[in-house]
């Protein structure tokens, strides 16, 4: 197959989704190809706004998030918090109207494949999985992509657990049982986009058994190899090629207060597209103003979707009231802020861990601190544990995470020489990485030497 010209990018998620897959669109089209992706909004703004031809999504993700965890407390680490989550997420997603809003969303972006007519799609594997089904009918090539590791190996865990909490043996045994719990989870949305393309229920086209997550499709992960270096047992068609950046510092103007405040280099801490209830919004300022405040160092705080700022503080109680006072002299609060332009000015970032976050600042060589919640978070704070590029806290709600151990561990990585060297280390090693360029020769490789219809039983026999 010649190399592709008009290319298909399915993408699902908040800003730190949408902002690699911006930076691949404008790759591919400063090669001369032709580029249209499907995405969720509202970060679809972000895609629009630099000329890519963008199809919108019913599913609204900020909403999608507000729905789901916007009534729940997120650091509730409780069984009676994790079971209402569980319940919650299931009925949710079991929906009349989130089922309609899918079914919608299978349609709009077959119709507009159909008239797009590319001659490759790329999709990612984690939600929006289901929709490689197009290129099964369409009769083109498929790559997935993820923003995390996503295949079997012995190397690593599942993406939603830590490194090295077993011994190695036993990560591809996780990923059987992965195997055979997300076909049950996901099928309902492959049957129904199996359906919308006009395509057998049982089969692939070649016959094989229908699996929800074919593995052995072509695979990039964009993920920096320096922080996760590609395992050795992958096959051919899995590539772990560095992460996909977006500069956007060049276009950002910042306020002459964040300029004046930067020059006492201050600690990050933000929470990205977390998202809870008042209570879980309390929480998360509660202990990141008090942590910044037993440290005594003055930090930024990004509001984002968690909601962080000192007004959620309990001022009826004599500590709130005291946060309230310290933090209204020693943070700064701002809504949004250019990642690449901000971090290499602060002495340290504290997030969740989300992938785009996590990516940001090891780039810019800030020591780094996770809080993790959910999905991938743990993983990569396990890994800039193991990494020594700073600290993992463990999940938020959990005894051990507090504002006095997330202090301590703000006055360590700012402190240690060992630790900001090897955050320095790693900044350059990233730096060097090609990420974009290596995912866009990965495809074409994978679309000049793969025919249709591709391989779908796993090598790994997953």
């Amino acid at each position: 197959m010649a190399l592709p010209k008009r290319i298909m990018i399915i993408a699902w998620g908040s800003r730190g989704d949408m902002q690699p897959v911006t930076a691949l669109a404008l790759s591919l089209k400063k090669l001369g190809r032709e580029v249209l992706v499907f995405g969720t909004p509202p970060a679809t703004d972000l895609i629009i706004e630099n000329g890519i031809d963008c199809v919108t999504a019913q599913e609204n993700i900020a909403e999608f998030v507000e729905s789901l965890f916007g009534q729940v407390d997120l650091s509730d680490r409780s069984i009676k918090g994790l079971f209402k989550l569980a319940k919650f997420g299931k009925e949710y997603l079991s929906s009349p109207e989130y089922t309609t809003t899918q079914k919608a969303d299978m349609n709009s972006a077959f119709n507009a494949a159909q008239h797009f007519k590319p001659d490759l799609l790329i999709t990612p594997n984690i939600i929006y999985g289901s929709y490689m089904s197009m290129a099964e009918a369409l009769k083109i090539p498929v790559i997935t992509f993820d923003l995390q590791i996503n295949h079997p190996t012995s190397d690593y865990p599942l993406f939603t657990m830590e490194v090295d909490k077993f011994p190695k043996f036993f990560n591809p045994a996780l990923y059987k049982i992965k195997s055979w719990l997300y076909p049950k989870v996901m099928k309902p949305k492959f049957d129904m986009m199996r359906e919308i393309c006009g395509l057998p229920l049982g089969t692939y086209s070649d016959d094989s058994s229908l699996k929800a997550w074919p593995h052995d499709l072509p695979q990039i992960c964009a993920v920096s190899p320096s922080l996760c270096p590609q395992p050795v047992d992958w096959p051919a068609q899995k590539l772990m090629g560095g992460w996909w950046f977006l500069s956007k510092a060049n276009n950002f103007t910042p306020s002459p207060d964040l300029v004046d405040f930067l020059q006492y280099k201050p600690v990050y801490i933000g929470f990205g597209s977390m998202k809870g209830n008042p209570d879980f919004c309390r929480v998360l300022s509660t202990l990141a103003i008090k942590s910044l405040q037993l440290c005594g160092i003055k930090g930024i705080l990004l509001g984002g979707w968690a909601g962080l700022t000192r007004e959620t503080l309990d001022t009826s109680t004599a500590e709130g009231k005291r946060l309230y006072a310290w933090a209204e002299d020693n943070i700064l609060e701002i809504e949004s802020c250019p990642h690449d332009w901000l971090f290499p000015q602060c002495a340290a970032v504290v997030h969740h861990g989300g992938a785009g976050t996590l990516a940001a600042g090891i780039r810019a060589g800030c020591p780094t601190i996770v809080c993790a919640m959910q999905g991938d978070q743990p993983f990569h704070g396990s890994l800039v544990q193991t990494q020594e590029i700073g600290k993992y806290m463990g999940m938020i709600g959990s005894p051990k995470l507090t504002a006095e151990s997330i202090a301590t561990s703000i006055k360590k990585v700012t402190t240690d020489k060992e630790i900001r060297t090897a955050a320095k280390v790693m900044s350059v090693q990233v730096q060097s990485e090609d990420g974009l360029g290596n995912a866009i020769s990965f495809i074409d490789r994978m679309a000049s030497t793969y025919s249709y219809p591709w391989a779908i039983k796993s090598e790994s026999g997953v």
